[in-house]
């Protein structure tokens, strides 16, 4: 079976996947509306997988029995899905349920038909030789109808879409059923190129129709997930969801990859060995993916001189907090990242500091007597002489206080390194730093205890 084949396979299950959990998930006002949605799962199983196992027959005995069985899978499939999709979005009016029952009845017609008389739809199977395929019959017009049917089914649910997103006052869900819109014009699009005009004249490319509605589904159901739209309140609810999203991005960029693969080196299918060099890649890249995520925000961290980045320094303080405070490591991490001179920790009548900053302990007693401040951080340096604070590079001190207000200890920031002076963004966040410390040095001292 080719590559292509297996991935439409994989996206077809994957919407089962999707569509059970959002039955499971949804309550029970939208039980009806998910039922729609698990049926058009159903349909597009049904075709996209009697698709792929047809292209895959060779010309044997057995290849020529169940052939037939598989192009009323394909056919009927179709009309299923979109049937289902249209219950789907337009259920919940009454119009919308009239234009369902039309057209659930109109396939009903025409699924009878063909199974009755399939040759109604074809003279013959050609197996062998090349890809399978279908000679469909013109003459007969049940084709036409075939078309037809969802020439004006397809804009119909459409229709019922934009309705939806019109009338609906949750913006939330408008994004979703907007973001499923554009999906199934795109994917109907393909559909009615690769599914309905080409199959007469060619009939290898039938696989991008269920392809495209498979991926249009499972994208509509991270839409779904992402806006709220159901509600997973339970655990395996969750694991199933996290498996369909994962396996579906994999899916991308295994297609990504196979058709970038065939275009590049001119090959239908490529090798296994290529497939799973493929694999075992892309195991690696996951695995490298938390180092290369850490040099990227130390990279940002140390190029952006001129701002803070506050969630990479709140992400690595937050874990100080579980082992041995060492105010040395701190401080250097703090002043490379903070971009000042230096940053020190002055606990317990000791100064703590990484880089090489001698402060006399004369200095260091005059900062301890510093009284706290009153309604921020930042305490007043009025009493000690400016000629010892631009000796020494002293721009700020804060008092690093418990939740209490007690003093802890207290912080000796050098001078800016790119700036001249801070401003008032920069001082917010300064601030957030200090009480975090507060809150570290504090926990840590109860965890001793």
């Amino acid at each position: 079976m080719h590559f292509i084949y297996v991935l439409v396979i994989a996206v077809a299950v994957l919407t089962i996947l999707a569509a059970l959990a959002h039955v499971f998930g949804s309550t029970k006002s939208d039980k009806i509306n998910s039922l729609w949605f698990l049926s058009a799962a159903i349909g597009e199983v049904i075709w996209a997988v009697s698709i792929a196992v047809f292209l895959s027959l060779g010309n044997g005995e057995f290849d020529y029995q169940i052939a037939p069985w598989l192009i009323k899978g394909i056919y009927i499939g179709a009309i299923l899905m979109d049937t289902s999709i249209l219950g789907y979005v337009s259920w919940k009016y009454k119009i919308g349920k009239a234009f369902t029952a039309f057209f659930a009845i109109a396939g009903i017609i025409l699924a009878v038909v063909f199974i009755y008389d399939p040759s109604v739809l074809y003279s013959e199977i050609l197996l062998g030789g090349g890809s399978p395929s279908v000679v469909i019959d013109m003459s007969k017009g049940f084709y036409i109808a075939y078309e037809i049917y969802f020439c004006t089914l397809i804009p119909a649910f459409c229709f019922f879409l934009i309705y939806k997103i019109l009338h609906t006052s949750n913006k939330k869900a408008k994004n979703g059923y907007l973001f499923f819109l554009i999906g199934l014009g795109v994917a109907g699009l393909l559909s009615g190129v690769f599914d309905l005009l080409m199959p007469p004249f060619r009939y290898d490319l039938i696989w991008v129709g269920p392809l495209a509605i498979g991926l249009t589904i499972l994208g509509f159901y991270f839409a779904i997930l992402k806006f709220k739209m159901v509600n997973l309140n339970t655990g395996w609810l969750k694991i199933m969801s996290s498996i369909v999203l994962i396996s579906g991005a994999f899916i991308v960029y295994l297609l990504i990859f196979h058709l970038v693969f065939s275009a590049l080196f001119k090959v239908d299918n490529p090798s296994y060995q290529v497939i799973l060099l493929n694999f075992i890649m892309i195991a690696i890249v996951l695995a490298l993916v938390p180092a290369f995520s850490e040099i990227m925000e130390i990279t940002k961290s140390l190029i952006m001189t001129k701002q803070i980045n506050l969630p990479y320094i709140v992400k690595k303080l937050s874990n100080v907090g579980r082992r041995k405070i060492d105010y040395k490591d701190i401080s250097g991490f703090l002043s490379e990242h903070m971009h000042f001179s230096y940053i020190g920790f002055l606990i317990k009548g000791k100064f703590y500091v990484a880089d090489d900053c001698k402060i006399p302990a004369e200095l260091i007693t005059e900062i301890s007597k510093l009284p706290a401040p009153a309604h921020s951080v930042w305490q007043s340096v009025s009493s000690i002489s400016k000629n010892a604070l631009d000796e020494y590079d002293i721009s700020k001190i804060a008092a690093i206080t418990s939740a209490n207000g007690d003093v802890l200890g207290q912080m000796v920031f050098g001078k800016p390194v790119s700036k001249s002076n801070l401003e008032h963004k920069d001082l917010v966040e300064v601030t957030m730093i200090v009480s975090l410390m507060g809150t570290i040095i504090e926990n840590g001292g109860r965890s001793k205890s």
